[in-house]
């Protein structure tokens, strides 16, 4: 770290007493004095070992300066050395001492609460700048600092401090940005509209301010008040893309799609638009898919123009497929995917794109097939690995699903799905053990994650083991998802085996009458109606889940012999 000729200077002063400031042609005869001469010659020594970058040999210059005379700002010297070694303590002790000795220093004030920041106490920096602002109360960076500081710890505070510094000192643009990044944290869209308009008087001209205020008013549903702030910068800024973006979003929140639309072609108008533009500005039209699906076609359109401006980008197909996946249209996603695939083989949303339509028709052998071969190009890719391992699972291949799977984690070991999907894995194994540990595991990631509640739960209830514990967890899924099925039947398995049987029938009929076609929860509700003594109603629910799985074998017996 260079040191700057002027800060030498100004500690030579501050070491040597003279008449008339630092004029070296009229020194005292304090000067001569041996302890002020050493102190000033260590310290040069190591404001030179500084500037060489050498702070641990500067340091035994500076206390070696110290044996001579005690001066604030050899302390200040040390401190600052020692922060940057990374001896935060130290440095607070020197910084401490060089404040004490020169209280009204606002240089070593500042110093000493930049070393706390460092060492990350900023409950200390934070009494710093409020002792500096009580010394001098006009020095608005210590207000400002201040602020920054509350920023992280106490938003209240310093929302506080920043409308304060507005107030004593005027319009001040660092202080309105701050009260933005506040108030929309908060979603308190209003205030921040009132920080943006501070702003925008303060510097009328910029055109990112007013667009911040246009996007903020379109948060707060003014679509109209944001549009017509859009307007008028379009009208300035006609080439500008972001207005353009923006102007086709609140088109979109009004629903209002062929004006939105309309800005998509305006902006494909410019030779120069590149194709990481034009994608951007389609990924505004996608974000509406989910909220209405009326957005589609139009969404589609525009990718396909791309498509076909930039026919060996694999990026246009990817979004193609993906909307196609949305729309339910099996073959127009694997005709996209299938193009990303082939333009990108080492990129795996191609795969994993395929793949999943695949999965989502029930067809495992395919994904099985596309996935396996996904592996010679993406080896480390997490997705491939993990889909591949619950392909399996649904196969109820358990030996090739464990691999799969155990290589998923490893590539991605907090990964909740992953270790449920294990763990369910390890369960059907009847490797209970490493099913438990995988399950406890997923708990302290995430206690309350209902896929893993239901499971586990089932997996004790199965075995009637902690089946207090069972009903808790269930209990929870079940508070979650009140019309999830499986989860329904997980509940009311767990009352069965808690001997509970009015509890159970009431919870698994609920399942059957939510419309499950599960021959398990079938045959769990004829179980109950049989513990209930009920034997008509139990054959009639053993018959529906033989139906459903005409391969059980177990269910078969059960019924022929007409008891458990």
């Amino acid at each position: 770290m260079v040191r700057e000729i002027v800060v030498m200077v100004t500690i030579v002063c501050v070491l040597m007493l003279s008449a008339s400031g630092c004029s070296a042609s009229k020194r005292t005869s304090d000067l001569s004095e041996p302890n002020t001469e050493l102190a000033l010659t260590h310290f040069l020594e190591g404001s030179l070992l500084d500037q060489k970058g050498d702070y641990a040999k500067a340091i035994l210059e500076y206390q070696d300066a110290l044996k001579y005379k005690k001066d604030p700002a050899i302390y200040h010297a040390i401190a600052k050395d020692y922060s940057l070694l990374g001896k935060h303590e130290l440095a607070i002790q020197m910084g401490r001492e060089a404040v004490r000795l020169a209280p009204a220093n606002r240089t070593y004030q500042e110093s000493l609460a930049g070393i706390y920041i460092t060492a990350f106490d900023l409950g200390s920096a934070i009494k710093v700048y409020e002792e500096i602002i009580h010394i001098d109360s006009s020095y608005m960076v210590g207000w400002l600092n201040l602020a920054r500081l509350y920023q992280l710890q106490k938003p209240n505070k310093a929302i506080e401090l920043y409308e304060a510094v507005i107030d004593r000192f005027g319009p001040n643009a660092d202080a309105y940005f701050q009260l933005v990044q506040l108030y929309s944290s908060m979603n308190k869209l209003d205030r921040a509209t009132e920080a943006l308009k501070g702003m925008l008087a303060f510097d009328p001209g910029n055109i990112e301010i007013k667009k911040a205020l246009g996007d903020t008013y379109l948060r707060q549903g003014s679509v109209d008040t944001a549009l017509k702030i859009y307007s008028e910068l379009v009208e300035l800024h006609p080439g500008n893309l972001e207005v353009r973006a923006a102007i086709a979003h609140a088109y979109l929140v009004k629903q209002d799609y062929e004006h939105a639309a309309e800005q998509f072609d305006i902006v494909l108008r410019k030779d120069t638009l590149s194709v990481e533009e034009q994608l951007r500005f389609g990924q505004i039209f996608t974000s509406f898919i989910e909220k209405d699906s009326a957005v589609v076609p139009y969404a589609v359109n525009l990718f396909e123009r791309i498509r076909e401006t930039y026919p060996d980008d694999w990026r246009p197909y990817w979004f193609l497929g993906a909307m196609s996946n949305i729309a339910k249209d099996d073959s127009g996603a694997l005709e996209n995917f299938k193009k990303v695939k082939e333009l990108a083989t080492s990129n795996p949303d191609g795969w994993v794109g395929m793949a999943s339509v695949y999965y989502d028709r029930g067809n495992y052998d395919e994904a099985i097939a596309i996935l396996t071969e996904a592996k010679n190009y993406v080896p480390d890719e997490f997705r491939v690995h993990f889909l591949l391992g619950v392909c399996y699972q649904r196969k109820h291949q358990p030996i090739d699903a464990a691999s799969a799977l155990e290589k998923a984690l490893q590539l991605n070991t907090n990964h909740i799905d992953a270790i449920s999907a294990l763990a369910l894995v390890y369960d059907e194994m009847k490797h209970y053990e490493d099913s438990d540990s995988l399950y406890e595991r997923a708990l302290r990631i995430n206690a309350h994650y209902h896929l893993i509640l239901n499971n586990y739960g089932y997996s004790l209830a199965e075995r009637g083991i902690q089946l207090e514990r069972a009903l808790r967890m269930a209990k929870e899924a079940v508070e979650q998802q009140p019309e999830n099925q499986s989860y329904l039947d997980t509940f009311g398995w767990v009352y069965y085996r808690l001997g509970r049987y009015e509890e159970a029938e009431t919870y698994i009929r609920k399942a059957v009458e939510l419309g499950s076609k599960s021959a398990v929860i079938h045959e769990h509700l004829g179980d109950v109606y049989f513990k209930m003594s009920k034997k008509d109603k139990a054959l009639q629910y053993w018959q529906k889940a033989l139906e459903l799985d005409s391969s059980n074998q177990s269910l078969k017996e059960k019924i022929q012999r007409g008891s458990l």
